[in-house]
This record gives C-alpha cells, structure tokens and sequence, in this order.
C-alpha cells in the first residue's frame, strides 16, 4: 500500500492539530477554574498572589521537563507568563457565593496538585502539537507550499478566540498564546528540511 499523497497528509494533520488545540483550549479553561479558586481563597486568607516557592518549584521541573518532550524552555516560558499575567487580572464576580461554597473544603496544595498535572498535560498537547507540525513541514516542504498562509492563520486565530469565547476564556490571553504557538510553528515548518 502506498503512503497517501502529501496534500491528503497535510489535511489529516490540519485536522489533528484542530483536535489537538480543542483539547489544549478545554485543559486552559479548566486552568483557569482552578486558578479562581487559588485566587480566591489566597484572597480570602489575606495570601500574597505571587507564586509560591512550591509553584516555583513545580514550574522549574515543568520547564526542566518540556525539553524531554522537545518543547521550546524559552516557549514554555512564554506561555507559563501569559497565563500568570492573565491570572493576577481575574476579579471574581460580584456575588461569590458559590466559590465561596466550592472553596470552603478546597486546600491551596491540593489545587497545586492540580494545576501542576494540568500544566504537564497541556505540555504533552502542545508538544505533540509541534511534532504534527513538523510533518505539516515536510508534506508542505513536498508539495512546495510555504509555511505561512495568511489568510488561513486569520481563520484558524479567530476560530480559537470564538472557542475561548465559548469556553469563558480571556480571549486576548487566547490570541496571544496562539501567535505564539504560530511563530514556533512558522519557524518548524521553515525548518523542515532539517527534520527526519
């Protein structure tokens, strides 16, 4: 049986990737729940909002790790600030009561817990995210298209920012996290030739 033609390649992964993203969208949305209920309750126990050490510490290995799953340290870096900037923005709404209700049995280490495993969760999308990408390269490489297509970027960002929408997600957050997602994408693709 022969390997399918490289553009039929190039949509079987497109697609993928759009799976790919629609998980990495839901995983940032559950996040961001998360980081609420930290919110609220270091602000309800007077707790200062800068990461702790032990967060410190989680992110350090998370960023020691994501080169394991060849994932750009400076990437991850990246993305790791724009969640936090976009977190120490968050303002509850008016009547709290039910994460006030929710928060009441939560404790903050049980919730890093969980932040840390849904930050390494969102490490292996995005990094199987790259490696399909990188095929995209190839096949595109192949057929002699380039990387960019600019007009496709501009439907693929705003189709993200309307899933944020949906997903009560900053969207700017969103925009930004994906043009920085593009420009390593832009740079595999470009790359490719490189690539086994």
């Amino acid at each position: 049986m022969t390997d399918p033609a490289p553009h039929t390649n190039v949509l079987d992964y497109r697609t993928s990737i759009d799976h790919l993203d629609s998980s990495f969208l839901s995983l940032l949305a559950e996040r961001v729940r998360v980081i609420e209920k930290i919110i609220y309750i270091k602000k309800r126990d007077n707790i200062d909002l800068d990461r702790s050490e032990a967060r410190k510490e989680d992110m350090r290995k998370l960023i020691e790790i994501s080169s394991h799953v060849q994932l750009g340290v400076d990437f991850l870096r990246t993305l790791l600030d724009l969640v936090f900037r976009d977190a120490l923005q968050y303002q509850p709404a008016k009547t709290a009561t039910g994460l006030e209700q929710v928060c009441k049995t939560l404790q903050l280490d049980d919730l890093r817990v969980t932040l840390k495993n849904l930050d390494w969760s969102i490490c292996l999308i995005l990094a199987e995210r790259f490696s399909t990408v990188k095929r995209i390269g190839q096949c595109k490489r192949e057929l002699n298209i380039p990387p960019l297509d600019r007009q496709r970027w501009r439907v693929v960002l705003e189709s993200k920012m309307e899933k944020a929408k949906s997903l009560g997600i900053n969207v700017q957050l969103v925009k930004d996290i994906f043009n920085t997602i593009h420009q390593v994408a832009l740079m595999l693709e470009t790359n490719a030739e490189q690539i086994n």
